[in-house]
């Protein structure tokens, strides 16, 4: 059913500029092709009780808002720098991360290129009814993090880790790790105060 509404509008269209000129036609071409990516993303054909099916438009494209996401990692790397920053990409946030990329609208952040620290600044922008979601996953990360004191030498990150922040705020999420140059939080927790409020 989905699928014919949109033919059915292309048709009303097309039957609509038949007898116009070129340029109307034009024009009617470009509105069906409107019509049809529209429908078909986000048209839901309703059944009426008299039979008759109704069709409701949604809204349901979120974007993100970069603005925000950059504000928030800049403000957190301010009293947190990242030592060697390594961008965090798609392939990163689901692998290493571990997060479940359908449930973000956009995130920012950069982890440390250099084994001998451990400073993390990422913060996302999940979609509407998906934060909780994301924070549970982060908070796995997180864990897994910690779990990982079987050498001395990491006693150090495995620490630092294990404190690591997890603030959330409307649809934003952050992780913050603090660096081995920056081991105390209290300058991170101060700055993950409002550095989600938008």
């Amino acid at each position: 059913m989905k699928k014919l509404i949109p033919v059915i509008l292309s048709c009303a269209l097309l039957l609509a500029a038949c007898g116009s000129s070129n340029s109307s036609s034009t024009a009617a071409s470009e509105s069906t092709a409107a019509s049809e990516s529209s429908s078909a993303s986000e048209a839901e054909a309703i059944g009426g009780a008299d039979g008759t099916t109704d069709i409701v438009i949604s809204d349901s494209a979120e974007e993100a808002n970069t603005a925000n996401l950059d504000a928030a990692v800049s403000a957190i790397e301010a009293v947190n720098p990242i030592a060697n920053p390594r961008a965090l990409d798609d392939f990163s946030v689901e692998n290493e991360l571990m997060l479940t990329m359908d449930n973000l609208v956009g995130y920012k952040g950069d982890v440390t290129n250099d084994q001998a620290d451990c400073g993390l600044v990422f913060v996302a922008q999940a979609k509407d009814g998906q934060v909780d979601a994301v924070k549970a996953e982060l908070e796995a990360y997180k864990e897994s993090l910690s779990a990982n004191d079987l050498y001395a030498e990491f006693a150090d990150k495995v620490a630092l880790a294990k404190d690591a922040r997890i603030v959330t705020n409307g649809n934003y999420v952050a992780i913050v790790i603090a660096g081995i140059a920056n081991p105390d939080y209290s300058a991170i927790d101060t700055a993950l105060e409002t550095a989600l409020n938008f």
